[in-house]
């Protein structure tokens, strides 16, 4: 008996002394869905042993200055090698969604504006993730899941507002509300994206103005390029056109400290493009994939960010935008409906 005791004793004893126990091991997150939604004061420690174990992650982006945060985050974790997969925020969606119908789970981290995270939270492709930088992050940036926890979170803003040539119009003559457009001597000569960005632009006027409204603005016979934001921008620093309402602010500051001659004004609500970071519902590698949500939510990713243009949601960084803004679609059938307008009157399609 007392050698039976004594055995039970040092067997307690060990369990009791060694930080990755038994006791710990049974408590461990095992699922993605476990993992995601784990805040026990040990979750760094278990990311970092289960993405040593992974040792790399597929990252789903549209972000077009990324680079400088994938750099920043392999060098914080250099035992993981970060795949990224860049495309236009519909081209991700489609491929997220096909991936899926093929049972192959491409994506560990998806990073998207808020049309794809809409469509990809609705089809139950993307998991409630917790992360503690969610705690500093503006409730407008975050799209909560019914348990409370974040489906996406902004970690990147942009704005599209009007961009133009500062030698080709005065600051005087340039339009400044969304009423300006309708002036006759515009007409046929102001370009637009048909990209999303156009959409998301026109879905902002409906939404503050009316179908009416954008039917008048609508008949100014845009010039339509099936290219993206940054294109029109490289025709307006060409003199192709004089200015655009389709362009982002932080393409303009890129273009500004290069010596371009334009600059960029609000035209209120402005349309915040939000690049929303999710977590795949079947990522591979789950805990690489939080170890770079964490990451891209952080202060460290806001500064790199506003060093392109970009602003952060995070509360503790500085807002210099003291425009009015509007975070855009609140459903995936509204996006629907700003996609169906716009190709009907701006495409003619």
């Amino acid at each position: 008996m007392k050698a039976e005791w004594y055995f039970l004793v040092v067997v307690i004893v060990a369990v009791l002394a060694c930080p990755g126990n038994a006791l710990s091991a049974a408590n461990k997150p095992a699922s993605v869905a476990e993992l995601a939604l784990y805040k026990g004061p040990d979750r760094q420690r278990i990311l970092e042993e289960g993405a040593k174990r992974e040792g790399k992650l597929t990252f789903y982006t549209t972000h077009v200055a990324n680079a400088p945060l994938v750099a920043a985050f392999q060098k914080k974790y250099p035992f993981l090698k970060v795949e990224v997969w860049r495309a236009d925020t519909n081209v991700i969606a489609s491929r997220v969604i096909e991936e899926n119908k093929m049972a192959r789970n491409g994506a560990d981290a998806i990073e998207g504006t808020q049309m794809v995270n809409q469509t990809l939270q609705k089809l139950g492709l993307v998991q409630s993730y917790y992360s503690p930088h969610i705690a500093v992050i503006e409730e407008d940036a975050i799209t909560r899941a019914p348990d409370g926890n974040a489906f996406s979170v902004s970690f990147r803003e942009g704005y599209i507002g009007l961009g133009y040539n500062t030698k080709l119009i005065p600051k005087g003559q340039i339009p400044k509300t969304y009423e300006d457009l309708l002036d006759p001597k515009w007409k046929g000569i102001m370009p637009i994206a048909g990209s999303s960005t156009g959409s998301d632009w026109m879905g902002t006027m409906l939404t503050v103005k009316g179908e009416d409204f954008v039917k008048r603005v609508a008949a100014q016979d845009f010039k339509i390029h099936m290219v993206s934001a940054r294109a029109i921008l490289d025709m307006i620093i060409n003199g192709e056109y004089r200015f655009s309402p389709t362009i982002y602010e932080s393409h303009i500051i890129d273009s500004k400290k290069k010596g371009a001659p334009v600059d960029w004004i609000p035209i209120e609500p402005v349309h915040v493009n939000s690049g929303q970071i999710a977590l795949s519902r079947n990522a591979p590698n789950p805990h690489a994939a939080l170890l770079l949500i964490d990451f891209e939510l952080s202060k460290e990713a806001a500064e790199m960010n506003k060093a392109t243009g970009f602003t952060s949601a995070r509360k503790d960084m500085p807002d210099e935008a003291t425009y009015k803004k509007f975070y855009g679609i609140r459903s995936v059938e509204e996006g629907r409906q700003w996609t169906n307008l716009f190709n009907q009157l701006f495409l003619k399609r």
